[in-house]
């Protein structure tokens, strides 16, 4: 390589160019492509802080938190306490739901960014979209939208945040917006499928995730909308070719193309499964079926409807005793989901209200995602840090993924040794209210 055989001065140069490179892909929320410019960069020079920070910011975009921790703990090594440095462990915290250093200093680092304001913009609007922090989402959208009134990615995330709240007309509102300004925003289009389908619009549907298909490279998840869609409509063998098409992709590749759709990672190593599965079930190949549907719950046992399908197909092939378990566990979990929805009801009214956000966090943990239940826990801890309950069930959790890395085993410990000195030492019961100001 003619670059690894050129002067120093010259290697500085390529560095400042790759570099820059990685930059530009940043800001243009290609984080992919960042990291393969840095990666040419680190052959160059695999002690540039620079780069360090750089590859923290586009492991954090490319939510590998692991990955990013590592990066910025080396660059921390390389140069210190710097300003980028606690910038950037603010956002990396803000990314995974803690947000209040994020919050702390969310206007001295608009004044003064280290990186992109639209970056942390975003940072900010997501962790508080899983915060169920709406009212400070809506400001800062407001905000980022009239100081960048062409880009769509605010419209596309207050669409998220309305259908995070089944507001549908005003998701949708939003999205098409976000469709004005970026035709090509395939994110928007992939959603609009998901709530025209979820509102049995299925034509619709299917006109919306055919647009994302024609506007990215990730087309897996839309794929999957396709043929749900063309599952309703009949048309089987047209949906089952294109899940061989997505079932053909990696793990890896997967969860990268929902994630680019803004979609969660998880449904991305059962969607195709189920979709295939419940063809199988449409077409009365039940054991066909059965082979899709239980690896899919294994996957992901909270699924619902996944254990719809699979209860449906137990029944369908005389399998009683595992049906009526499995409706069970239906029937639970839709009890849940009607409970949860009226804690989130009550937790819009009253956000600082640490309580309903334990009872939040510990249903969500049990009955729905445990990746949920965990950022409902730790936000519990930001308006009453010394909630015993709280820290025993974020113990209990990372204690049962010690082997999930090393930032799993040093918060199991954390939380253990909180939970333990707050048992030894009973506090009064807080008020209903938490103790954090609006």
């Amino acid at each position: 390589m003619v670059v690894l055989s050129s002067p120093l001065w010259a290697r500085g140069f390529w560095i400042d160019f790759l570099q820059g490179r990685a930059e530009s892909n940043l800001l243009s929320r290609d984080p992919e492509r960042s990291l393969k410019w840095l990666a040419y960069a680190q052959i160059l020079d695999d002690q540039n802080a620079r780069t360090r920070i750089l590859l923290a910011r586009a492991y954090r975009k490319s939510h590998d938190m692991e990955q990013a921790y590592a990066a910025l703990k080396n660059y921390y090594e390389l140069a210190g306490s710097t300003d980028e440095f606690q910038q950037e462990q603010w956002l990396l915290k803000a990314q995974i739901g803690d947000n209040s250093d994020l919050q702390r200093h969310l206007s001295e680092m608009l004044i003064e960014p280290a990186g992109s304001i639209q970056d942390i913009c975003e940072t900010y609007v997501n962790s508080c979209i899983l915060n169920y922090q709406f009212n400070d989402a809506l400001q800062i959208l407001d905000l980022w939208e009239a100081d960048f009134p062409d880009d769509p990615l605010p419209n596309f995330m207050r669409g998220r945040m309305y259908e995070h709240k089944l507001a549908w007309q005003e998701a949708i509102d939003e999205y098409q917006t976000t469709l004005k300004k970026d035709p090509g925003y395939a994110p928007a289009a992939y959603s609009l499928g998901r709530i025209q389908l979820t509102l049995k619009k299925t034509e619709q549907a299917l006109v919306f995730y055919r647009r994302a298909i024609d506007s990215t490279e990730n087309q897996a998840p839309a794929k999957v909308g396709v043929a749900r869609c063309l599952r309703l409509l009949n048309r089987n063998e047209e949906a089952k070719q294109l899940l061989r098409e997505v079932l053909a992709l990696s793990n890896e590749q997967l969860q990268a193309e929902y994630q680019a759709m803004g979609d969660h990672k998880f449904e991305a190593l059962t969607a195709a499964h189920l979709a295939m599965g419940n063809l199988e079930l449409a077409d009365k190949n039940y054991d066909a079926a059965l082979k899709w549907l239980e690896p899919a719950a294994e996957t992901n046992p909270m699924d619902l409807g996944i254990k719809n399908s699979l209860a449906l197909v137990y029944s369908r092939l005389g399998r009683k005793t595992e049906a009526k378990a499995l409706s069970h566990e239906i029937k639970e979990t839709n009890d849940a989901l009607a409970e949860i929805q009226q804690l989130l009801d009550q937790v819009q009214l009253k956000p600082n209200d640490a309580e309903l956000r334990f009872q939040i966090g510990r249903m969500y943990l049990k009955y729905v995602s445990k990746e949920q239940g965990i950022v409902w826990l730790n936000s519990v801890l930001l308006y009453q840090p010394d909630h015993a309950g709280a820290h025993r069930e974020l113990a209990r959790y990372y204690e049962d993924n010690l082997s999930r890395g090393e930032s799993f085993q040093r918060l199991a410990k954390l939380h253990r040794k909180q939970a333990d000195a707050l048992q030894a030492t009973p506090k009064p019961a807080p008020s209903s209210t938490g103790n954090r100001d609006d």
